[in-house]
Parts: C-alpha cells; sequence; structure tokens
C-alpha cells in the first residue's frame, strides 16, 4: 500500500499565506490526448491576456503557457500513462497579485522533489520540464486532498502596475 500525504505541496513560496479575492476565473476540461496541448496554451493565453485585462505581460504568459503545456503534458503521459479519454479540469484565476492554472485529474498521484540544475548532455531525452517549471513560476502547488482528484497549481505574481509620466 502507498502512502498518501493529504497536505498540499508547495514548492516555493509559504504554505498557508492568506489570499487576495479572485477578481476573475474560468475554467475548461480536456481530454489527456497530447492533441489537446494546444487548447490548454489558448486557455493560459486568454486568462493571463484577456479575463481581466492584461494580467500578465506577453513575456510572462508565454512562461505560464510553457508551464503549463509541460503540467498538462506529464499529467497526460505519467499520471494518465497515455490514456488519452482520461479528463484534464483547467481552472484559471487572476488576483490581483498573481495568477493561478490549476490542473484538476484523477490520475497517478505525483509529488515530484525539488528539481536541481540538470546536467544537460544531450544524451538523456525530457526531465527538463519541472526544472524549468520551477525556474519561470512563482510556486507550484500539488495537492491530492480531494481524493480521487489531485491537483497541480501553477502560480505566477503580477508585477505591479507603475504609473507612467507624460
Amino acid at each position: 500500500m502507498k502512502s498518501r500525504s493529504t497536505t498540499p505541496r508547495r514548492i516555493a513560496g509559504v504554505y498557508g499565506a492568506a489570499e487576495t479575492p479572485i477578481v476573475a476565473h474560468a475554467k475548461l476540461e480536456v481530454t489527456s490526448d497530447l492533441g489537446e496541448l494546444a487548447r490548454v496554451r489558448e486557455f493560459v493565453r486568454h486568462v493571463c491576456q484577456e479575463l481581466d485585462g492584461q494580467a500578465l505581460d506577453a513575456t510572462a504568459t508565454s512562461e505560464v503557457q510553457l508551464a503549463a503545456t509541460e503540467a498538462a503534458s506529464n499529467i497526460m503521459r505519467h499520471a494518465h500513462q497515455g490514456e488519452s479519454d482520461r479528463t484534464i479540469g483547467l481552472r484559471g484565476q487572476v488576483r490581483a497579485d498573481q495568477v493561478s492554472i490549476e490542473f484538476s485529474h484523477e490520475g497517478d498521484r505525483y509529488s515530484p522533489p525539488d528539481a536541481a540544475e540538470p546536467d544537460v548532455d544531450m544524451s538523456t531525452r525530457g526531465g527538463l520540464g519541472l526544472y524549468i517549471m520551477q525556474e519561470i513560476l512563482d510556486e507550484i502547488v500539488h495537492s491530492d486532498e480531494c481524493q480521487p482528484r489531485r491537483t497541480t497549481t501553477l502560480i505566477k505574481n503580477r508585477q505591479p502596475r507603475t504609473k507612467t509620466e507624460c
């Protein structure tokens, strides 16, 4: 029998920190088919660029799209073991201080270790996704509190808007 953790695992940030109210949110459900990754990227773009004006700039939006693509493909390949008829729920939330993309699924549990900087010698394929995600996101939260569903939440902090002087 495998041990299961019911406490969310934060890979950065502070667990239990107060959250600001949700300004806007959106949902999407996709199948676990790798062909759905384009829909995942478009959903992230919509959340980051259109849901509440421009919540993130173009660079940060591209970073979140890359991280979301990596998270979704990991769920599809590993948690769902390549079974393309399984579903993944996505929930995007915009807060005054951050944007989050949550992936919800009923696949196998995954509790990744902190990823060390990889030794890239081009002899192996894969294995860079978690490292890349940790480098470009402010937080990654894994949870399996709501059995049998598991969640992975990607969080990118918003930069404070500055006044431009004329």
